[in-house]
């Protein structure tokens, strides 16, 4: 029986792409860059916001990525909100979920700031634990902040489940120990996903509320 249920949030929770590319794009023109597009932005993000500054830079060095991620951050801290939104109906599984008395947390490599901002703002009250990378969590696939969660819970991995789009969601579960339902509205094909070893699909948010009900 599951009892704790943790959700990514980019490409599980939110459609994020606009914002998101929108602040690199940002970055890198102050940096005399070409702006990046929201494909680009899609196949360079999962694994924390250092990984996709180096990645929308083709590389760099360290102080390279430093000035991207510093202006990527300021500009995303006014338009966190702009062109993002739920995805149709995983409100209401979230609230299905907790109302059968699973709690709900969400764990991004997202960092973490903005993180609980847009998890508030859209999700106002919803979750019981929110992180993202940073402070206390280091990014996903380490399973020590999940692992955190099911201790706040009281409850062992095995009863718990990560909902995600990526591999690195992927990992920090089997990383964990815990069960997976891999989302295939995403930013990454069920194809991949299949490669790389996932086995439990929900099509629609509606599925996840009765996936869980049977793991």
């Amino acid at each position: 029986m599951i009892k704790l249920a943790v959700f990514d949030l980019d490409g599980t929770l939110l459609y994020t792409i606009p914002d998101l590319t929108a602040a690199m794009s940002s970055a890198m023109v102050r940096m005399g860059r070409d702006a990046i597009t929201g494909e680009q932005t899609k196949a360079y993000i999962g694994n924390g916001i250092r990984k996709y500054a180096e990645r929308a830079l083709g590389g760099g060095t360290e102080e390279e990525i430093d000035t991207a991620v510093s202006y990527f951050k300021e500009y995303y801290a006014d338009h966190l909100t702009d062109g993002t939104y739920p995805y149709g109906g995983i409100a209401e599984a979230v609230r299905e979920i907790k109302e059968s008395g699973v709690k709900c947390a969400v764990l991004s490599n997202k960092y973490d700031a903005a993180t609980k901002y847009i998890i508030e703002y859209f999700f106002p009250g919803t979750f019981d634990f929110v992180y993202g990378e940073g402070g206390e969590c280091k990014r996903k696939p380490d399973p020590g902040c999940f692992l955190r969660m099911c201790k706040k819970t009281g409850c062992g991995a095995e009863e718990a489940v990560m909902i995600g789009d990526s591999p690195s969601d992927l990992l920090v579960a089997e990383n964990a120990g815990a069960k997976h339902i891999i989302v295939t509205w995403g930013y990454r094909t069920k194809e991949l996903m299949t490669e790389r070893g996932a086995k439990v699909f929900a099509e629609t948010p509606d599925d996840i509320v009765k996936i869980i009900k049977t793991l």
